[in-house]
């Protein structure tokens, strides 16, 4: 027996969740969105890595973009939000973002995903000298040397034997790269929407991939389209729950969630491709982690007291 029609349950069963939903601290439903991100991103970068064994890197970035971008149109549709207020600001983020995910996907196919990973988050310590130059932040000591103690965690990771691995550099250019559109979105965010964002880096970086992917083509697999399409839309997601993670959730609270990519990142990259982190990436993604973590409670206490001078002045 059912108190009334079957739709009409549905919708106060939907009501229902979505009040509890609401009742939850919102540092607690940024944790939760943020922890399905990072699962979102691995199963992403699995199946990347997947389709790098036999396609093209050029062609599998390309399709992650293009579809990822078909899958947020219905959404840009309803809002509008194919036009930019920031139109310069945005095409220079267009084009950084798309190089950071071409990096990204280049990165997950050549190297182990747990080193990807970890390298990718170098791109906390460059957020504080592109700060710098971009944002005329001027940091304090402590964050300056968190970013030396930082990068030496990189150098750790990119091998001090010598045996470098070259992916490994386009890993930490991605790095650099995500700062660079991060920086550029406390600059545009203002006027400008996720989706507007998600929608320059797509078209940009489908542009600059189009290229080498038709000169190394290689016909997929029905199989192949389907991981592709899954990639593409799975990225999506992840980017998405992301943003709504930081919207609802401090950014310190939400920092240490964020590294759980990396435990997601070894455990994948061990159950399917049978990789196992070495010491020096799990020593290198120590020291990246700590220093990253810093810098983002430094940053939040910094905020914290300018607010209060204001307040009082």
């Amino acid at each position: 027996m059912t108190d009334g029609p079957p739709q009409t349950v549905l919708q106060a069963r939907r009501a229902r969740a979505a009040a509890y939903w609401l009742t939850l601290a919102p540092n607690t439903r940024g944790a939760l969105w943020l922890l399905l991100s990072m699962l979102a991103f691995t199963v992403m970068a699995v199946l990347t890595k997947f389709l790098g064994t036999r396609l093209d890197s050029m062609q599998v970035a390309f399709f992650r973009l293009f579809f990822a971008t078909a899958f947020i149109m219905p959404w840009l549709i309803r809002d509008g939000g194919f036009i930019p207020v920031h139109t310069r600001l945005m095409t220079l983020r267009g084009i950084i973002g798309g190089g950071a995910m071409i990096c990204m996907v280049y990165a997950f196919i050549h190297l182990p995903l747990a080193d990807a990973q970890a390298i990718q988050f170098a791109q906390a310590l460059f957020m504080v000298p592109l700060a710098i130059v971009f944002l005329r932040e001027v940091p304090g000591w402590r964050r300056i040397t968190a970013v030396v103690v930082g990068f030496v965690g990189v150098l750790v990771m990119l091998r001090p034997t010598g045996s470098v691995e070259p992916a490994a550099f386009v890993a930490l250019f991605g790095a650099l790269l995500i700062a660079g559109a991060a920086i550029l979105v406390k600059l545009v965010s203002d006027k400008d929407s996720p989706l507007t964002m998600m929608l320059f880096s797509g078209v940009f970086g489908c542009a600059m991939t189009i290229v080498p992917m038709v000169l190394n083509w290689v016909d997929p697999t029905t199989d192949e389209w389907l991981l592709l399409l899954g990639m593409g839309i799975v990225g999506a997601i992840a980017h998405n729950c992301f943003l709504r993670a930081y919207r609802v959730g401090e950014a310190t609270a939400m920092a240490p969630i964020d590294y759980t990519r990396l435990l997601f990142a070894g455990v994948a990259g061990f159950l399917f491709f049978g990789t196992v982190p070495d010491v020096y990436t799990i020593a290198g993604a120590v020291i990246i982690a700590g220093t990253s973590l810093y810098i983002a409670r430094r940053e939040a206490v910094v905020a914290k007291a300018r607010a209060a001078a204001k307040k009082d002045a």
